[in-house]
């Protein structure tokens, strides 16, 4: 009796420690996988934009549904790239054709079209466009917009964003190249107010038509940086614009 006892005793224990090791392990594989968290997005400047580059106000097409043609980029200030090939994003509720242009902001002088790409296919959800190689590479230290536009039956409906492509500064080329995480990369980034080039490495590791985990993140800190400093004749359309990046930012999966 004492012998079958003690057998029972040892496969009792035998079966908790096994127990323990699965919940050690699935605990070590819960804290590998996720990522560590994303430094905030940090504006180098809140320089304004130019007023022809200011969006028409986020709206879509009379009749569509949910949430209007929104430019997923800084409008209330100038953004900043350090790609001559920026991935440009943007997201709409319907499918809809909509022309792409991009203007170089010239001093004293009226924007000039530098492209032009007609009847592109925008998907419901995240859209994103990069300028193709047979189009000239951008130019650092020049200010461009980029406009987002479609046909409606009472007219066009269009949004504007301004930014700037900056020179990559040497201390980010060197944190980036050592970066093999992409959590890493886009908080580098990030970090530097490169808004553009670490939304569209965050996009990398997202489905399509979707923002992801580290898109999402960015859209949140946008969202903040765009609720400040705004001009009281601006609010409504700002106030606007901001509903509508956090019903963006709730579908990020």
């Amino acid at each position: 009796m004492k012998l079958r006892n003690f057998s029972l005793f040892q496969s009792l224990s035998a079966k908790t420690n096994q127990r323990r090791l699965v919940s050690i392990f699935t605990l070590s594989l819960f804290l590998f996988v996720i990522p560590e968290a994303i430094a905030k997005f940090k504006p180098r400047t809140r320089k304004p934009p130019k007023e022809y580059s200011l969006g028409g106000g986020s709206r879509g097409c009379p009749g569509d549904v949910g949430i209007p043609l929104t430019l997923l980029a800084p409008q209330t200030y100038v953004g900043e790239t350090a790609s001559k090939r920026p991935t440009f994003a943007w997201f709409m509720s319907t499918a809809r054709t909509v022309d792409f242009m991009l203007f170089e902001v010239k001093p004293n002088q009226n924007p000039q079209v530098v492209v032009k790409m007609e009847e592109l296919n925008s998907s419901p959800g995240v859209n994103k466009f990069v300028v193709p190689s047979t189009q000239p590479e951008l130019t650092m230290g020049k200010a461009y917009f980029w406009q987002i536009s479609m046909l409606c039956p009472n007219g066009l409906a269009y949004e504007r964003a301004e930014f700037e492509v900056m020179n990559i500064p040497l201390a980010l080329k060197e944190s980036i190249k050592p970066a093999n995480n992409s959590t890493k990369k886009v908080t580098h980034l990030a970090e530097q107010g490169l808004w553009y080039d670490a939304f569209a490495e965050a996009l990398k590791y997202s489905s399509q038509g979707k923002l992801g985990e580290l898109g999402s993140n960015l859209i949140q800190e946008l969202i903040e940086h765009e609720n400040t400093g705004n001009k009281p004749n601006d609010s409504e359309k700002i106030n606007s614009r901001i509903k509508n990046l956090q019903l963006i930012y709730h579908q990020k999966n």
